[in-house]
């Protein structure tokens, strides 16, 4: 019953509990990524585009509703991930699923007992190859006369579904056709999609294609998917990993195996750090030439937010930031922003496709800044320094924020951390911010960066959220789920963790009088931007804990994340502050969960699953 039976043996399984919130599955190798339903059967497929940023072979029909409805975009995010959504694959999976779960916490996989027979089926992405396989071991109950594939998809832009869209996209029309080519004398078939609008192509190929079992017949066959631009090689592709799809899973399996143990996250207690990282270096990354962009995930919103994928990285360096692997994706993804992302009048936008073309060119203060934080984040923790060929760019682009303050020292934001309008525009956790990476790059301006956001954000004995101008004139006071600075402020040596503002502040987020608090049985901190409790505002009251030496705090924190995590381990964007049940964005790369403090003689407790969580 646990998937060894049928030959998936050396793996180490994670069971996936029902009864926790439903998400669809997730497989990618940092080139494509892509979903599965629980019974096996595929949902989506995608890749980096040059034009479109994303495309993807989806059973979800065009987004039809209005982009700047809220409600409509909300409903077609709730349809990504309804378990009714259409799928496309072996037939004989259509069915309830007897058990599902993650090997090694990568690869989805389960067992579907079907009238005719019994089937075990494991999802994967083969190292740096353009396409998946689905690997299915079958015993025959019945006669079963040819187990093939089934389903309807079409191949598409991604529809970036935003709930604060800051810039239309040109229209990307498309024009899919379909056609099936054979080989080996009509002994193997190639299901092709081609769509010379969008410059894409998918191909799926069986293998084997039809292999008739009898009553207590066993057959493994292997379902391949590749994603390309030209037909013939992306056929290729296809063929290529059907045939070998067996044998590149075992691979894939034993290397992540290895990989868990080089990173020293083995057992029960590393699991969400397992599973955080999978998807962070499978789905959220994704290739892009020789650079990698980071998503903010890669079903709902494949875009790139710099402070998003800033707290994907700082994780990744947080488990390994040595392993030659993780160094690798964030030294790539730095390469992203520096050298492929487009920068508007030479700001980073609000959000890039992975191609790197600003899709929001909005400023947002703490976009700029959360790159250079990297630079030097990454350049200290692998013991390099900042990588020479950035280190004038982030002194370039530090002169050119500088330049922006006003006489009182404060630059003004277009938006908040939550991508939301502010009609006050200096924003107190952004200059927190500034403050730390000009510390990082020991910039002479440090120390008046500090005092002006220590004056001109004082007020009501508090740091006010933002305001409107110089001694805290037009103070809002409010704290976001988003706002990481504030809760760091401490710990990176910002102000004193007695400083009475500082207290007074948190103090004021963790209450009802903050309009981003919801008080409930579950209730937490959040954002107006989806009011409910975030996973994100539990994982600032962890670090507000640390800092206050409240450990029962954190405990209540920590449950209330075990709680709204979903069943394979990830967490939302939000969750009902009266069930927990999830209410908002099953995809989320930022949140990563933690069922358990993780320990280990190589490791410290407080630096998993990443910056979120540690200074």
């Amino acid at each position: 019953m646990d998937g060894r039976e049928l030959g998936l043996r050396g793996g180490e399984l994670t069971p996936l509990d029902p009864r926790r919130s439903y998400k669809p599955l997730d497989v990618g190798n940092g080139v494509v990524s892509g979903t599965l339903a629980p019974n096996g059967r595929w949902l989506s497929l995608g890749t980096a585009h040059p034009v479109h940023g994303r495309v993807v072979l989806t059973t979800m029909a065009p987004f039809a509703g209005d982009r700047f409805a809220p409600d409509d975009v909300r409903a077609y995010r709730a349809a990504l991930a309804d378990p009714a959504r259409p799928s496309f694959g072996i037939r004989l999976l259509d069915q309830e699923p007897l058990s599902t779960w993650m090997t090694e916490d990568s690869f989805p996989s389960g067992i579907v007992e079907a009238r005719q027979g019994r089937l075990e089926w494991t999802a994967a992405a083969p190292s740096g190859r353009t396409g998946a396989v689905q690997v299915v071991r079958i015993v025959a109950r019945r006669p079963i006369g040819g187990p093939g594939w089934s389903g309807v998809m079409r191949l598409g832009r991604a529809e970036y579904t935003q709930l604060t869209p800051g810039g239309r996209l040109p229209a990307a029309p498309t024009e899919n056709r379909f056609s099936m080519r054979t080989y080996g004398g009509g002994r193997e078939t190639v299901s092709l999609i081609e769509d010379p609008r969008l410059d894409a192509c998918a191909a799926l190929v069986q293998f084997p294609a039809s292999p008739d079992l009898p009553i207590g017949g066993e057959a493994t066959i292997v379902l391949a998917v590749a994603l390309g631009r030209a037909a013939d090689p992306t056929i290729e592709e296809a063929r290529r990993l059907a045939r070998d799809g067996e044998a590149l899973l075992g691979r894939d399996t034993a290397e992540r195996r290895r990989f868990w143990s080089g990173l020293d996250l083995v057992g029960e207690a590393a699991r969400p750090a397992r599973r955080a990282v999978s998807y962070a270096i499978d789905c959220a990354a994704s290739r892009v030439s020789d650079a990698t962009a980071m998503l903010a995930d890669h079903e709902i919103l494949p875009l790139v937010w710099t402070r998003d994928a800033y707290y994907v990285c700082r994780a990744l360096l947080a488990v390994g930031a040595r392993d030659r692997r993780l160094l690798a994706v964030v030294t790539e993804f730095i390469r992203w922003t520096f050298e492929v992302a487009e920068r508007v009048d030479g700001w980073w936008p609000r959000a890039s496709l992975a191609s790197g073309k600003a899709k929001d060119p909005a400023f947002q203060l703490d976009q700029q800044l959360f790159p250079l934080l990297l630079a030097a984040d990454a350049g200290r923790l692998a013991e390099a320094g900042v990588d020479a060929r950035y280190a004038a760019i982030c002194r370039e682009r530090i002169d050119a924020l500088l330049e922006k303050r006003t006489p009182f020292g404060l630059i003004a934001t277009d938006e908040t951390p939550a991508d939301d309008p502010l009609a006050q525009p200096y924003h107190f956790s952004s200059h927190v911010l500034l403050w730390r990476v000009l510390q990082a790059f020991a910039h002479r301006e440090a120390d008046a960066v500090r005092d002006a956001t220590l004056l001109h954000f004082t007020d009501a004995a508090r740091f006010a959220y933002a305001v409107s101008g110089p001694r805290a004139a037009g103070a809002r006071h409010y704290h976001d789920a988003n706002d990481f600075p504030t809760v760091f402020a401490p710990g990176w040596g910002f102000c004193s963790a007695k400083d009475p503002r500082w207290r007074a502040t948190i103090d004021f987020a963790w209450s009802e009088a903050n309009e981003g608090y919801f008080s409930g049985p579950v209730g937490g901190l959040g954002s107006v931007h989806t009011p409910h409790p975030w996973p994100l505002g539990d994982l600032q009251e962890i670090v507000v804990a640390r800092v206050l030496g409240d450990p029962e705090r954190e405990r209540r924190a920590r449950d209330r994340l075990d709680l709204v995590q979903t069943w394979d381990g990830m967490l939302p964007e939000a969750y009902d502050e009266g069930t927990g049940a999830l209410a908002s964005r099953h995809w989320f790369a930022w949140p990563a969960s933690r069922r358990k403090r993780f320990s280990s003689p190589r490791r410290s407790a407080a630096s998993l699953p990443g910056a979120v969580v540690s200074w």
